[in-house]
């Protein structure tokens, strides 16, 4: 089986020297991997109550709170949202454990989104992007760029409801 993959020209498995597409394959391919492993944290983020710690957002992100300052700052920050009705038992290192996957989760996403487009705008330039799929390149940035817009709103809206984010918003992310 391996041989008629190879004969074929399965990316994957193959050099650039057998099938000129395989580079495409393989950052397709790792591409997807990083997108299983962002459904991975986010479920890690959503079963810790993670999702509303953090209370503000910026489209490139931020470095997260270092000093001792810093923390107490966010973590009071936090407190003035819905969200903390949920948790006033919270100590400050539990609010740092989920912070940390909140981080994560969002900075995985920005990682997934660039390891995603520079490829793409190399490979467009370089002519290596076979002949016909540059539309299908365009749905897969639209959709993973249309689920980072639900995951924002979903937060955002969460933020701002005295229980937690929105039922029918929450019901939306999986299948966008």
């Amino acid at each position: 089986m391996a041989s008629t993959f190879l004969q074929q020209g399965f990316p994957m498995l193959t050099k650039a020297t057998q099938n000129q597409y395989a580079p495409v394959g393989k950052w397709l391919m790792g591409t997807a991997g990083m997108v299983v492993g962002m459904i991975h944290v986010g479920g890690v983020t959503r079963l810790t109550k993670s999702g509303l710690s953090m209370t503000t957002w910026t489209p490139l992100g931020a470095l997260p709170p270092i000093t001792q300052h810093e923390w107490e700052k966010e973590f009071d920050r936090y407190k003035q949202f819905p969200e903390w009705q949920q948790r006033k038992s919270m100590t400050l290192d539990d609010f740092k454990f989920i912070y940390g996957w909140e981080y994560g989760h969002r900075m995985l996403g920005r990682v997934v989104g660039l390891v995603f487009v520079a490829p793409w705008v190399y490979f467009t330039a370089r002519g290596m992007i076979p002949k016909g799929y540059q539309p299908r390149m365009l749905g897969l940035l639209a959709m993973g760029g249309t689920q980072g817009l639900v995951g924002w709103w979903m937060v955002k809206s969460g933020l701002g409801m005295i229980a937690g984010v929105i039922p029918r918003r929450f019901v939306l992310g999986p299948f966008v």
